[in-house]
């Protein structure tokens, strides 16, 4: 949890963002520092700790200490979801679109993972939205819009239909897919791929497993781009 950009984004007040500073500084996994402790420490009130937590987006103390206990890093995180080639491509397309647009497609289930990236990508300052506005495609907007998509099958007729157009119009694609080399997968200019995709009805009530993997693989190209561009 980067604290002084979370003071920073959400306006905290002295108050609010010494509590704050005093939670990252003595709430680990092994020590829960309870709310009369970090008010008595910091000087402030109960009451500006759980505002502080509810600004921040918490239902209140509590699920601050947790997310603080287990804030987790891709130095504990599975090793073989995404490769280094892949954490630094991701990178540096984060670094170069870091002040421009980012649109995130998707349809069907996937519209969920569409709806949670664009949330996790503003909360970090990045312009994204997982809304369409499908009238950039058609403009000359080479290197001011990032998109990213997010298919299962990477042969979702619709998406394959923009990221052609996407592409002749020189707009550098991201896409999430179960199969890398699928149409999407083959098009974009970073496939980051689950290997989950497999034709259906082999197996009754079968796992897919495509929804998560992608959302981990998310978390961890993010947690890695945010520390290589925030801490610089």
């Amino acid at each position: 949890m980067d604290v002084e950009m979370l003071i920073e984004k959400y306006q905290l007040s002295d108050a609010e963002a010494a509590a704050l500073r005093f939670m990252q500084q003595n709430i680990t996994p092994f020590a829960k520092v309870g709310i009369r402790d970090v008010a008595k420490y910091s000087y402030v009130s109960t009451a500006t700790i759980v505002n502080m937590a509810k600004k921040l987006g918490f239902s209140g103390y509590s699920e601050l200490v947790f997310s603080f206990q287990n804030n987790q890093t891709s130095d504990n995180a599975p090793s073989d979801l995404v490769t280094a080639e892949e954490y630094q491509q991701f990178t540096q397309l984060l670094q170069k679109y870091r002040k421009k647009r980012i649109m995130i497609l998707a349809s069907g289930f996937s519209q969920n993972l569409a709806n949670y990236f664009s949330e996790y990508l503003n909360l970090y300052g990045f312009r994204a939205t997982a809304n369409s506005h499908l009238e950039f495609l058609r403009q000359s907007v080479e290197d001011e819009i990032l998109i990213i998509m997010i298919s299962h099958s990477g042969e979702t007729q619709r998406l394959i239909e923009l990221l052609t157009i996407a592409e002749k119009n020189h707009i550098e694609c991201l896409a999430f897919v179960g199969e890398r080399h699928s149409k999407i997968g083959s098009l974009a200019t970073l496939t980051i791929s689950t290997k989950t995709h497999a034709t259906k009805g082999f197996y009754e009530f079968a796992p897919n497993l495509f929804f998560g993997t992608a959302l981990n693989q998310f978390e961890l190209l993010m947690s890695h781009s945010l520390q290589t561009l925030f801490k610089k």
